[in-house]
């Protein structure tokens, strides 16, 4: 056995290895026990450690660390749509969760590692888990910077990657329109009250947020263009628990963008703002005029409800599948490939953050273009060999 200079003491008939820790850090000794040589050794090296960087909070709690640091500190001057996203990541996946109840000065890369797993073998999605370590991440460097634990550990925790059936799933969830079912549904939604909403989507691809908040500002019929800004939607207002509506700057800046606006929508787009403008003058004061390009008929925000509504039957009545908004926003970007652009200039006009997303959620049409590039190949060496 090896020999020691560690005392022994029983406490409640077991015997122990006992060690009296002193540190400039400590108000006064801190007695340390264990069952070996080698658990003591541990414990020791692991509190001067702590000791060392400042580290005295024994007792804090990771979920209620988190919890302080997200409400008081990271939220703080966020966008609503912000707050309420991850508030909801904080209630659903952080809060009663296995991590809560670990000591922050005890929490391991395995112990989120393992806590991921779990969430995966739950069936809950990559870009969910995704989200939750967009939050647990930053929390790390916190805890790390404010001394409240020795390591940042948050660059070493691996995050699960989608298997093949899922990145399928993902492109199958990608549902653009044909061109020939395009065009059954233009025919279907002529004199629609939302005709103009619908065709816009198609021929600019903006995001429904994008659409309802967009102005009659925003519109350049001298440049035919449009000028992306900002966007519409309903929240969860953290403080209140209800749901109120916001325009808001868009998440990112490449969201930010000029939009062309195809000529043939120019004259239709016209058209509609005339026949608002009759429609404001009919209803007078019951008219709130927000200027706003699509609304209701007294001129407010739409609800996406309604309108997913009303797509629905629309396509149910034309024989179509069922399908998005965003497959509008799909189809039109699949029109793009399909007439030979670069995905770099599509990026663009979908104000995508990166290329990635637009390779990323476009693989199947890319797909189709390869093979479309090495059959006009083909036909060259064809023509070659005529001649």
């Amino acid at each position: 056995m090896a020999k020691t200079t560690y005392r022994k003491r029983k406490i409640n008939g077991k015997e122990y290895y006992f060690y009296r820790l002193r540190h400039k850090n400590l108000k006064k000794p801190k007695d340390m026990y264990g069952t070996t040589v080698k658990e003591l050794n541990t414990k020791i090296k692991s509190a001067v450690n702590e000791l060392d960087n400042g580290i005295t909070d024994n007792r804090e709690y990771f979920g209620a660390f988190i919890k302080e640091w997200l409400y008081n500190t990271h939220l703080v001057n966020k966008k609503p749509s912000t707050r309420e996203r991850y508030d909801s990541v904080f209630r659903n996946y952080i809060d009663d969760s296995p991590i809560y109840d670990i000591k922050l000065k005890d929490l391991t890369p395995l112990d989120i590692q393992d806590y991921y797993k779990k969430l995966v073998a739950a069936g809950k999605s990559i870009a969910a888990i995704k989200n939750l370590h967009k939050l647990i991440a930053p929390a790390i460097r916190y805890a790390y910077d404010s001394n409240k634990i020795v390591k940042d550990f948050s660059r070493a925790i691996v995050l699960p990657q989608d298997n093949e059936q899922k990145k399928l799933n993902k492109i199958n969830d990608v549902r653009p329109f044909t061109i020939d079912e395009q065009m059954k549904f233009i025919k279907a939604i002529e004199g629609e009250p939302l005709e103009m909403l619908f065709l816009t989507a198609i021929d600019t691809g903006l995001r429904q947020g994008e659409l309802f908040a967009l102005t009659w500002k925003d519109i350049d019929f001298n440049n035919s263009c449009i000028r992306v800004n900002k966007s519409f939607k309903s929240i969860r207002n953290i403080d209140s628990g209800t749901y109120e509506s916001i325009t808001q700057t868009p998440k990112t800046i490449n969201a930010i963008r000029v939009v062309p606006i195809p000529e043939h929508l120019i004259p239709k787009l016209k058209q509609y703002k005339l026949q608002q403008k009759k429609l404001k003058f009919k209803l007078a004061n019951l008219y709130e005029d927000n200027n706003l390009v699509f609304c209701n008929e007294f001129g407010k925000h739409l609800d996406s409800s309604n309108v997913r509504k009303k797509l629905k039957k629309i396509l149910e009545s034309i024989g179509l599948p069922d399908r998005r908004f965003h497959d509008l926003r799909h189809t039109f970007a699949t029109r793009l490939f399909e007439l030979g652009e670069n995905p770099k200039t599509v990026q663009e006009l979908l104000g995508h953050g990166n290329i990635s997303i637009t390779l990323d959620t476009y693989t199947h049409v890319l797909a189709d273009m390869k093979v479309k590039a090495v059959s006009k190949l083909n036909d060259l060496y064809s023509s070659m060999r005529e001649k």
